[in-house]
Formats: structure tokens, C-alpha cells, sequence
């Protein structure tokens, strides 16, 4: 023992060199405990800034005069490494997604504090992952103890320190620009997430700290559109008589015709190109000059279809088109093939959780701000969104959340939306919702309709949480209480759960469907039903006790990706639409709601205000993630792996490819920095102050 202590005393590892262990180490372990596949030249990407952030701490630590205090700062400073590389570490595996230090602790407090159990669960289970982020400092702080504290460097260390993060500084950024194949990620292409995917958790915080937490982007304008340089599928067998739209109106002339309906674009009367050159801000400019360069939308033959009818819109927890069944759910089914019926529609995961997912449903623009999104929107104009639209026709509105009344704080968001009162658990739900975990949909429903049946038209909000996590019997009061439904079925228990979790939101639509038949007043009234984000809850995570992934079961083949895992169901109902047979088959997404509810009702509106369109339109459809991945009728990119797949039956050359490519990468960032235009500067305010009254 006494050799044992002589030979530590004799161990004497600088300050400084340690700083540098421990910064690359915490990168690295990050880096492959992170789901994805090993990329070399990422992974030299995220040594070399790490070395470049470990060489800065490693100055840091020769500040002092003495080695204890050296060393000292050392143990402080990697514990604070440590923490953030842990913490990230389990917000990923939550969410499945990195997230920003002002989403975490302010403006999604609920992240960090609201998930005790969470958190708890994350520390029993996840506690050989931290002992390893740890060891190293204990290791140093108690070898440190007992040996020689050393010196802490002088200037000649300093020197070289200070020359090799310079060194190292442009070498990552030639690293970067030259032989990374994220480069685009680093700025045009720039998230959060895939900043620490590409760069490390170190260079990503300063990255979101230089950018103040917007993408940082600026328009890409283009003097002429592209139009998609692709080959059309084949034509139709010639001997097929044309449809009574593709008629020629003069093979028969003895049939009287109708005169033309004559339809008009989706604009406000401003002139956008004037107002950019009067516009001292340089984003607002930036902002009219993007949208005068759109082309708006067009009346169509379902513009005001909706006037004038109830409007009930539900952002569904944890929804899925798997869920919907015949015989199961028999409800959902009735309502999503007897409405509109959408077969290929998507919620992307917008770096957030359910936040993210409703905001992405109310305003029809990227939540380039996390889950910061809704909140921003406190502060800026709210009058384009169909709550606000309709209230100000006369509507009788109201929002209904069977959680925390103050979660996300919607206790100050939803009213902004345009809904007159907010209720929820804590400030008047609970008097008719079982305070349980999770709370009853079908409750809800049966508690609230009776509040505003009677008020028409209504406009109504209502956020569900019995499809809420984590899908056990023992955990899960709505499994629990429909496990009866399912437990005959081939699946995996957590599958069965989720399953009997969403019976409730069954329940809850039947229950609404016959409230609305018994007071005669089912035709007259519109229901949208989309979900926040996927079930995230089946991923393989320590927060939601899943050994394994379970999503792929769930939908039946591989989700490794936003295309797959982000497919889901949109249901637009009314009783007034069940004999219409309206199916829609290009790719949709929840930005599409916004406009399309828009168009139905017949508001006045400016189709180019929005990143999504109207559904019934004859704008080309575009589904985007805030990854810069996209989705068109002619062809698939992923952002992450940079991967394009031409939709079936189109052919591409190289050349057609590249030019498309990069024609629908300039939409999806123009859109993504509009979208952060009008989170940060209130762009909506600013054109909306230029209209009559």
C-alpha cells in the first residue's frame, strides 16, 4: 500500500493537460453513445473542435499562480463539461433530439423540471453512463489530492497553448469548409441538433450563442423559378374516355354552359416590393422582398365551403394513423375516410416535443425557435391564425388542455391563438377530469361540450393527452383502462399500451360525434384532428423504460427515418362531407392546416404569409423538416445523409437532379428563414399595420 501511495504521490498531470483530456473524452463519448451510423469525416470534425474548445479551457487554467488553484479550475470546469454532455445526452434520449440551453432551462422549463419521475428514472438507469462521464475527475481530483499540485505553467506554456488553439481554430474551419460533408450544416443548413450531431456539443453552443438562437440565414432569390426538370409518368391508355373535366366544352355545343367562376388569388392589397425599400429593418425588408416574390395561392372551387360552421380542432397526443381501425377504432376510422381523406400526410419532429407539434398545426410556419416557438408568439400579432380569424367574425371560442393548466405556459399562450378562455387541470378542468396520469379525452369531451354547444358558431381548441407516455398498465392509466381492447392482439406489450392509451381518444370522438348528431348539428360543424409529434415513447429510451425500440413494430416496417417515422393521419370531418369522397394524395403537412382551414372557412388571408399551402390549391405541395429534409410529388432528400430518391416512375440525369435539388433546397431555406422572420421580428405585425383598420 505504502508503494502503491508513493508511486501517486509521483503523478503529476498538468491542469492544463487534463482540461484537454476531458473536453475531447466528453465530446467523443457523446459522439458514439449518440444513435447514428459513424461517419469518418465527422468524426474528425468533432475532434478537431473539441481539441480547439479543450486547448481554450486548457489557457483558462493557467490563469492562476499556483497548481492547486490551476487544478482546481480544472475539476470546476470539466464537472461543467461533464454536466452539459450528460444532460444532452438524456434530453436525446428522451426526445430524440439535442436541444438548446434556453429550451431546456427557460423557455421550456417543463423539460427540465416538469419530468421528475423522468429524470429519476433517467439517473437509475442511466447511472453507469454518468459514472463514466465522472470517473475521470474523480480519478484526477483524488490522484491530484494525494500528489504534487505542481505548477501552473508559465508563460512558455501559455505561448504554445495559445498558439495551438489558433492553430487548431483554422484548421477546424478548413476541416469544416474543405473535407466535411456537413459543411452546409455549419450555416445554411444550420440546427441545433445537427450542429452537435456534425461539430460537437461545444462548437454547437457557440454556434447557438453567435446566432442568438435563429437559423442565421438570409433569402436565396432566384430571377427566374425552375420548374421541376423531370420526366412525366406515362399517359393514360388513350381509349379511356376523358372524365367530364377533360372534356373539350366544344364537342358539344348543344349543351348550354355556364359561365366561367372566376377566382381570385389569395393576396393582401400591399405592394411588398415597396414596402421593402421604405422598411429600415433589414430581416422585414428581407422578409417583403420574399414574399412580393411569391406567386399567391388561388380561390378554388372549395373556397367558403366551411362558412359560417363550428370549428373544433384537436392537436392529438401522440397520434398515429396505425391507430385508426375499423373495428377497433371505429370512430377515427369513419372520420378519416369519410371527411378529407389524406394518404400521405406528415408531422415532422421539429427538434421539440409537443409544443413544437402544436404550434406547427395553429401558425403554418416552422417553429424555427424550438419550443420556444409558441412562446415568442406571445409578443407578436396573432390575427392570421383561424382562432383569432373566426373570433373576430363573432365566434364563440375557447381552448380545453386535459394537463397542467400552466405547462409550456399555456396559460399565456392560448389565448393569444384567439380562444377568449384557456381551462385545464389547476384552474377549472379538474371539476370534471379525473386528476390521473394521463387524464381522460373522453372526460374532457364530455365535461366541455355542454359549455359551448349551445354558443354558435364556435370555434374551439382542444390539446389531448391520454396517447401520452410511457405505455405500461402500471404507468398509464388510459392502458390500463383499455387494455381490454387490445390484449388478444399479436403485439409486444408497450405496443398493446400505446394501443389502449389512444382507445380513449376514440372514445372521446365518439362520444363528441354523438353529442354534435343529438343536437342536430353534426353537418354544421368542422373537426381537424392532428398529432403533435410521434410516439416518441416507443423509441428505445432510458426515460420511457424501453430496452428496444419499438416504432418499427408499430408501423411495420424500419423508422429510421422522418419519412416513415413522421407519417401520420390528418382527419378533417364533417357530417357535411361523408357523401363527397374527397381524397387528397400529395404529401401534406400540418403547415398545410392552417392555410387550407383558411381557404375552407374563406377568411381573407394572404396565401404567401404562410410556409404551407392550401391543400385544394394549385400550388406545388412541399413537406419540409427543419433538418432540410423535403418531400415533393417528383422526389425524397434527407438531410442527414444527403440521400435523394426520385418519387416512382420519374427518371433523372445527373444534371436534372443536381439543378432540382438544389431549386427545392433554396424553397426549404427561404421558408425556414421566413418562418424565423416572423418569430423574431413580428413580421405578421409589420404588414398587418399596413392594412385598413
Amino acid at each position: 500500500m505504502k508503494k502503491l501511495r508513493a508511486w501517486m504521490e509521483k503523478i503529476n498531470i498538468p491542469a492544463w493537460l487534463f482540461m484537454i483530456f476531458a473536453v475531447v473524452f466528453d465530446e467523443l463519448v457523446l459522439y458514439f453513445w449518440t444513435p447514428l451510423d459513424v461517419v469518418f469525416p465527422q468524426l474528425i470534425t468533432v475532434l478537431v473542435c473539441a481539441l480547439f474548445f479543450g486547448l481554450a479551457f486548457a489557457l483558462l487554467t493557467t490563469i492562476g499562480r499556483s497548481g492547486r488553484f490551476s487544478r482546481i479550475l480544472a475539476i470546476v470546469f470539466s464537472v461543467i463539461v461533464a454536466f452539459f454532455t450528460l444532460l444532452e445526452f438524456f434530453i436525446q434520449d428522451s426526445f430524440k433530439t439535442f436541444m438548446t440551453l434556453s429550451d431546456i432551462f427557460g423557455n421550456a422549463g417543463d423539460v427540465a423540471g416538469g419530468f421528475g419521475d423522468t429524470l429519476v428514472t433517467l439517473i437509475l438507469h442511466g447511472f453507469w453512463r454518468i459514472l463514466v462521464v465522472l470517473l475521470p475527475i474523480i480519478l484526477y481530483a483524488f490522484l491530484g489530492h494525494l500528489g504534487n499540485w505542481g505548477k501552473t505553467g508559465g508563460w512558455i506554456t501559455r505561448a504554445v497553448l495559445g498558439a495551438l488553439l489558433v492553430v487548431s481554430f483554422f484548421a477546424g474551419m478548413l476541416f469544416i469548409r474543405t473535407v466535411s460533408p456537413d459543411t452546409k450544416k455549419y450555416d445554411e443548413q444550420y440546427t441545433f441538433d445537427s450542429a452537435v450531431r456534425s461539430f460537437g456539443l461545444s462548437e454547437a453552443l457557440t454556434l447557438d450563442l453567435i446566432r442568438g438562437g435563429n437559423s442565421g440565414t438570409d433569402f436565396v432569390f432566384s430571377d427566374e423559378p425552375v420548374a421541376p426538370p423531370v420526366k412525366p409518368l406515362p399517359a393514360k391508355d388513350p381509349t379511356t374516355q376523358p372524365s367530364e373535366a377533360q372534356k373539350d366544352p366544344t364537342e358539344d355545343a348543344t349543351e348550354p354552359t355556364e359561365p366561367p367562376v372566376v377566382y381570385y388569388p389569395h393576396e393582401f392589397d400591399l405592394d411588398y416590393a415597396a414596402l421593402a425599400e421604405e422598411e429600415g429593418n433589414y430581416r422585414i425588408a428581407s422578409a417583403y422582398s420574399y414574399v412580393a416574390s411569391q406567386t399567391p395561392a388561388m380561390e378554388n372551387e372549395f373556397t367558403g365551403m366551411f362558412e359560417g360552421k363550428n370549428l373544433i380542432i384537436i392537436t392529438a397526443e401522440a397520434f398515429t394513423k396505425e391507430v385508426i381501425d375499423p373495428v377497433r377504432t371505429p370512430t377515427l376510422y369513419r372520420m378519416a375516410h369519410e371527411g378529407i381523406y389524406f394518404t400521405d400526410y406528415y408531422q415532422p419532429a421539429w427538434g421539440g416535443s409537443t409544443s413544437t407539434g402544436e404550434f406547427s398545426n395553429l401558425y403554418g410556419i416552422v417553429p424555427t425557435n424550438g419550443v420556444a416557438s409558441i412562446k415568442s408568439m406571445i409578443y407578436n400579432n396573432n390575427a392570421l391564425t383561424i382562432g383569432n380569424q373566426l373570433r373576430n367574425r363573432g365566434y364563440f371560442s375557447v381552448s380545453y388542455h386535459n394537463g397542467e393548466y400552466t405547462y409550456y405556459d399555456r396559460h399565456l399562450t392560448h389565448c393569444m391563438i384567439g380562444y377568449d378562455n384557456f381551462y385545464a387541470i389547476g384552474n377549472g378542468l379538474e371539476q370534471g377530469v379525473s386528476v390521473i396520469w394521463p387524464e381522460s379525452d373522453q372526460e374532457m369531451i364530455e365535461y366541455t361540450v355542454p359549455q359551448y354547444i349551445d354558443h354558435q358558431p364556435f370555434s374551439v381548441y382542444y390539446m389531448s393527452i391520454s396517447g401520452h407516455c410511457t405505455y405500461s398498465r402500471a404507468n398509464n392509466a388510459m392502458s390500463a383502462k383499455n387494455y381490454h381492447v387490445v390484449e388478444n392482439e399479436p403485439w409486444s406489450e408497450p405496443i398493446k399500451c400505446y394501443h389502449a392509451a389512444n382507445i380513449e381518444l376514440e372514445n372521446a370522438m365518439t362520444s363528441l360525434l354523438r353529442m354534435l348528431e343529438d343536437a342536430g348539428i353534426a353537418d354544421d360543424t368542422v373537426i381537424v384532428i392532428s398529432p403533435d409529434h410521434y410516439p416518441y415513447g416507443l423509441s428505445s429510451s432510458y426515460a420511457w423504460s424501453n430496452g428496444q425500440s419499438y416504432l418499427s413494430e408499430l408501423y411495420g416496417e424500419p423508422a429510421g427515418s422522418g419519412f416513415v417515422r413522421d407519417k401520420t393521419a390528418l382527419i378533417i370531418w364533417s357530417g357535411c362531407l361523408e357523401d363527397m369522397d374527397i381524397q387528397i394524395d400529395a404529401p401534406t403537412f400540418s403547415l398545410d392546416i392552417l392555410p387550407t382551414l383558411s381557404n375552407l372557412f374563406g377568411v381573407e388571408y394572404d396565401s404567401r404569409m404562410f410556409v404551407g399551402r392550401d391543400v385544394f390549391s394549385e400550388q406545388e405541395p412541399l413537406v419540409l423538416w427543419n433538418d432540410y429534409s423535403w418531400k415533393t410529388n417528383y422526389a425524397t432528400y434527407n438531410g442527414a445523409t444527403g440521400e435523394f430518391i426520385p418519387a416512382e416512375g420519374y427518371e433523372w440525369t445527373e444534371e436534372d437532379m443536381a439543378k432540382y435539388k438544389e431549386w427545392v433546397m433554396a424553397d426549404v431555406r427561404n421558408k425556414i428563414t421566413f418562418s424565423d422572420v416572423v418569430l423574431d421580428c413580428d413580421f405578421y405585425g409589420a404588414v398587418l399595420s399596413h392594412l385598413p383598420g
